[in-house]
């Protein structure tokens, strides 16, 4: 009894050193933690206020700038000629021609904002009861066909609309055709009165998408926001491609209006809400703020008061140990001459100690044996040093050799990705049904890891035919997973995950199969074969015949066929097979180069394979790219423009190795605008004038390289590059090899 109040005693000394301190230190951290939660809560709230202004301020300027853009058509001596010749109608339409409006609008400086937003221009006369777009002189209702315009507003499907004197007026919900895509938006309708007795007008018709006004305003917008629609005030009008978004639309928003333009929670939402509308046109955004973002900072902060609490409750436990110890000596000393007194004479104090001494050991061997099986993270410690290190300490091998000597072990390795994560739920739940087979898992080396400890190998197999079969059924079609092969000791794990890894990066050319294993025939013959990729002259001649023709289908196969032949006839390992592809991807260049030299700018950014997860979304890209490459082949050059794209080819082929070769000067030569030139060079030859003359440039470096008799220096200046750095970077990007790797690959 009195050895129990002795231990008592000491007890209750060392809680009274430890409680005080440890409130005392939770106090003052849940005291700081509340004031810094206000201070981060309000900061970030003001700091997003100040960008949500910023996105209203950019909106209003693009609008702004479109009813300045539209104004400015008044001024413009065709309309000054509108007025002069409304006495005659007819006289006006005769000499009104479809080039009038490529040649004033030539001499406007619109913004670039406005460039860049507007889709398509129409300027419709009222009294004379016709018009003038892009696509020469047409009437409203051609107009409308000809774009298949669709939309609500049948007064303006009509052209009714467009015979009031409107002003300004803004129509929602409407969309047309281009370049064969559907695209929604709205027409900015300004009406400039001629002002006399005929009562005619002019109307400046601009459509401008949602998607443009959406994508440029999304820029002003920090990672804070979380969702942001595009309104009218009213109703939701465009809300991007987010997944799971809280409004569709149409949706009605009149409940989130507030009077002040800031922040305000929302509880039916749970966020905060801001929303913007520009007033008198009818349009406004509407900005959803991301919760994790707006705690971000304070939960930063709580791990590091987490972490600071933790060592210091560390520390009062140290230092009230230490307390007790020195406190209870005096208490501890009077026990111990009770105790004496209490024993038989024949039993000295060295009896007692070393009897205490053997219970003190043989409740620490049993800690030993049992503390791997109590705390279930011991485990995943030993996995983890296996598969880092391959070390144990010698107590933990001890387990190893007595708790799992019977058991086989498999390694199982999904490859971390946003696509993936999905995976690791099912996976799980597979295992979960099979109590025989102990699973353990954890994440290194953006790789998940699944160690599996069965004694039955048909266990295995059938956890593979569930595998399969959950994947199939959920419509998990590229799931990939690598499956080591079997070991009997755990000490060799490290080996197993790396094979796994090795099957895991194959599956690039096994598309049909969900799970990769190493027993998949050739896998490791494949590591080894040191072959190299075939391209016969009669399989080119083939896909320039299927070229000429501009036959999709044709050349996609004899394509397929090439790559089928070189995977499995020669078994190329990954490298060599990779390589193969580009080369071949670089003599289609050269193959539509010849027939269409647009078409050489889009090819050169054709396709790495290594970039792709699977042979089969390899080749999916690969038809829709040779597909767009053949559309822009059969469509003929327009002979008004072919002697002005002469023009513009001559004197960049001429200018080819001048470092200051530019857009803007190049624009000047054709007295047209920089924003006027630049739309203009990408409509007709496919790609914007950088790229194309960046791509002119790497094909004069080709030459260059395959003399080898020049350094990377001289090649770089005399190609029009301004340093070697910059000439290796942008060769790297077109050709997917450096200049160093493309003159050893086409010299040996």
């Amino acid at each position: 009894m009195r050895r129990g109040k002795r231990y008592q005693t000491q007890h209750k000394m060392f809680v009274s050193y430890v409680i005080v301190p440890v409130l005392i230190l939770l106090m003052i951290s849940g005291l700081f933690s509340f004031v810094y939660y206000r201070i981060s809560h309000e900061s970030v709230l003001t700091f997003e206020n100040a960008i949500a202004q910023n996105v209203d301020d950019e909106l209003k300027n693009i609008m702004d700038n479109l009813l300045r853009s539209s104004a400015q058509y008044a001024m413009t001596p065709w309309v000054m000629r509108l007025k002069y010749m409304q006495k005659t109608p007819e006289l006006m339409e005769k000499n009104i021609k479809a080039s009038d409006i490529s040649d004033y609008a030539g001499m406007l400086s619109l913004t670039e904002i406005n460039d860049s937003m507007i889709e398509s221009i129409y300027i419709y006369y009222s009294l004379g009861d016709f018009g003038i777009s892009s696509y020469g002189k047409s009437g409203w209702k051609k107009y409308v066909d000809i774009n298949k315009i669709e939309s609500q507003e049948e007064a303006f499907l009509s052209g009714a609309m467009l015979t009031e004197n409107n002003q300004k007026q803004i129509v929602h919900d409407v969309s047309l055709v281009k370049n064969g895509r559907r695209i929604g938006g709205f027409f900015l309708i300004q009406t400039i009165p001629m002002g006399n007795i005929y009562s005619g007008e002019v109307n400046i018709l601009f459509f401008v998408p949602y998607e443009n006004i959406y994508t440029y305003i999304r820029n002003f917008a920090d990672e804070g926001t979380r969702y942001l629609y595009l309104t009218d005030g009213t109703r939701i009008i465009y809300g991007g491609d987010l997944p799971d978004q809280p409004f569709a639309v149409g949706e009605n928003i009149e409940e989130l209006k507030r009077e002040e333009k800031n922040y305000s929670y929302d509880k039916r939402l749970g966020n905060y809400v801001a929303e913007y509308t520009k007033v008198g046109m009818e349009i406004g955004v509407l900005q959803i703020l991301d919760n994790d973002f707006l705690y971000r900072d304070f939960t930063l902060f709580a791990e590091w008061i987490v972490a600071g609490c933790l060592i210091l409750f560390g520390l009062i436990i140290l230092v009230a140990y230490r307390m007790t110890q020195y406190s209870y000596q005096p208490l501890k000393h009077i026990m111990d001459m009770l105790l004496e007194e209490e024993h038989d004479e024949s039993v000295n104090e060295y009896q007692i100690i070393e009897k205490a001494l053997e219970e003190l050991d043989s409740q620490r061997k049993r800690l030993e044996e049992t503390v791997f099986e109590q705390n279930p993270m011991i485990e995943q410690y030993i996995l983890h040093a296996l598969l880092i290190s391959n070390r144990l300490q010698a107590n933990e091998v001890k387990y190893v050799n007595t708790i799992r000597q019977y058991s086989s072990y498999r390694v199982l390795v999904l490859k971390d990705s946003y696509e993936f994560r999905q995976y690791i739920r099912e996976i799980d739940s597979c295992l979960a049904i099979y109590p025989q087979i102990h699973a353990a898992f954890l994440e290194e080396s953006n790789y998940y890891i699944w160690v599996l400890s069965y004694c039955e190998e048909s266990l295995i197999e059938e956890i593979v035919e569930v595998l399969f079969q959950t994947f199939s059924e959920s419509g998990y079609e590229d799931a990939a997973l690598g499956m080591s092969k079997a070991h009997e000791d755990i000490l060799h794990l490290l080996s197993a995950y790396n094979q796994a890894v090795r099957a895991l990066e194959y599956s690039f050319f096994y598309p049909e199969k969900k799970i990769i294993s190493m027993e998949e025939a050739h896998i490791e013959e494949r590591d080894r074969n040191c072959g190299t990729f075939v391209l016969s002259e009669v399989w080119m001649e083939e896909l320039k015949r299927a070229a000429d023709e501009l036959d999709v289908q044709k050349f996609v196969e004899h394509y397929q066929a090439i790559l089928q032949y070189n995977f499995q006839n020669l078994g190329l390992n990954k490298e060599a097979y990779f390589l193969g592809i580009r080369s071949l991807n670089d003599r289609i260049a050269r193959l539509f180069e010849a027939i269409d030299q647009g078409s050489m700018i889009e090819q050169m950014e054709l396709l790495n394979p290594e970039n792709y997860r699977s042979i089969r979304s390899y080749l999916q890209t690969f038809r829709m790219k040779i597909g767009m490459i053949m559309q822009r082949c059969a469509e003929k050059e327009n002979p008004v423009y072919h002697a002005r794209n002469e023009i513009i080819r001559g004197y960049v082929e001429e200018h080819l190795t001048d470092a200051n070769l530019s857009l803007n000067e190049t624009a000047k030569l054709m007295h047209y605008t920089p924003a006027y030139f630049g739309k203009y060079f990408k409509e007709q030859f496919g790609c914007t004038f950088q790229k194309y003359v960046a791509s002119r440039r790497i094909e004069c470096a080709k030459k260059y390289l395959l003399k080898g008799n020049m350094s990377m220096q001289e090649i770089a200046l005399k190609c029009g590059f301004t340093n070697d750095v910059t000439f290796r970077r942008t060769f790297k990007m077109y050709v997917g090899a450096t200049p160093s790797q493309f003159e050893k690959e086409h010299t040996m």
